[in-house]
C-alpha cells in the first residue's frame, strides 16, 4: 500500500461521488448520491471497466478507519439523550425484532443457495 495507490483511489472514489452528485442534480430526483455512487461502483467492477485491484488499497484504509468515522454521530446522539431515553423499548424492540428478521431472512437464502447448489452437483 503506497500513497500513490491510496492517492489514486481517493481520487477515483470522490470523482465518482461527484458525478453521481452531479447525475442527481441534473434529474432532480430524491435520491442519495452517496448510494448511487455505490451503484456506480458495482456496476463498474461487475463490467470490468476498474478492476478491484485499482481500489483495493483506499478501501482497506477506509474500512480500517470506519470506526473513527462513526464517533461523530455517537457523540451527537448526546444530544437526544432524552428522546432516547423516553423510547427505549420501541428502539430495542425495533433492534431486536430487525436483527431477528435479516438473520432469518439470510438464513433461509444461504439454505436455499446451497441446496441448489447441492443438486447441481449431484
Amino acid at each position: 500500500m503506497n500513497p500513490s495507490s491510496l492517492l489514486k483511489g481517493f481520487a477515483f472514489l470522490l470523482i465518482l461521488q461527484w458525478i453521481s452528485t452531479q447525475i442527481i442534480a441534473f434529474l432532480q430526483i430524491p435520491f442519495p448520491a452517496p448510494l448511487l455512487a455505490m451503484l456506480l461502483l458495482t456496476g463498474l467492477l461487475c463490467t470490468g471497466i476498474v478492476h478491484e485491484n485499482q481500489i483495493d488499497h483506499i478501501c482497506e484504509a477506509l474500512i480500517e478507519k470506519m470506526s473513527m468515522l462513526f464517533l461523530p454521530a455517537s457523540v451527537s446522539m448526546i444530544l437526544y439523550l432524552d428522546i432516547i431515553t423516553a423510547e427505549l423499548v420501541p428502539i430495542l424492540v425495533i433492534v431486536f425484532v430487525s436483527s431477528f428478521l435479516v438473520l432469518s431472512c439470510t438464513g433461509i437464502v444461504l439454505e436455499f443457495f446451497l441446496r441448489t447448489h447441492e443438486k447441481e452437483e449431484h
